[in-house]
């Protein structure tokens, strides 16, 4: 079954003029992922700038565009029970969302920097949960409705969650509402 497959199964592909579907992903998710990635020519680039980040690298949060019908749709889809990834789905194209991202890989406080990993399902999750009543900066890092939402899914973790601000929402009476988000459990078609 393919990664598209998947997403069809839980519900999170619409059935016409969806969104182009992005995956962020640690290196680290699976062994030889990038060179996976490079195999299969998959459109990805790292967040962070890695020159002056040596040993970093496999903490790296990665953009990769995922085509439907691709080997790496095929290749997402056999390894997906296993692999921590948060999906996004937006209409932005690579470069721009790319871009657009970079923006919230890293902070300073008191002199200091931090790099967050936007790559892992569950710290992504919290950051965003982190913005729930902050309006604005929420807004910022859905891109003003550039992105439409995200699916968070960690298998280790039992992390299955899709969220998307307030502004985007589509009628689910099994949505639960947080300030400016509203959070959806996701499981398979046919299961409660």
């Amino acid at each position: 079954m393919s990664a598209y497959q998947h997403l069809d199964d839980l519900g999170l592909l619409r059935p016409a003029n969806s969104p182009s579907a992005f995956v962020l992903v640690e290196a680290s998710a699976e062994r030889n992922l990038l060179a996976r990635l490079e195999f299969h020519g998959v459109a990805h680039r790292s967040l962070w700038r890695l020159e002056s980040l040596s040993g970093l690298e496999q903490h790296a949060p990665y953009l990769c565009q995922v085509e439907r019908g691709s080997d790496f749709d095929d290749w997402l889809g056999e390894h997906y029970d296993r692999l921590a990834l948060t999906w996004l789905f937006s209409r932005r194209p690579f470069p721009e969302l790319w871009q657009h991202l970079r923006r919230f890989s890293k902070f300073e406080d008191q002199g200091r920097f931090f790099f967050l990993r936007l790559g892992h399902p569950d710290a992504l999750h919290t950051y965003v949960a982190s913005l729930s009543h902050a309006p604005e900066p929420l807004a910022r890092l859905f891109a003003e409705g550039g992105i439409e939402a995200l699916y968070f899914h960690g298998p280790h973790s039992g992390l299955s969650r899709r969220v998307q601000p307030l502004f985007e929402q589509q009628g689910d009476s099994a949505a639960t509402f947080d300030g400016c988000l509203v959070w959806h459990e996701v499981t398979a078609k046919g299961e409660s």
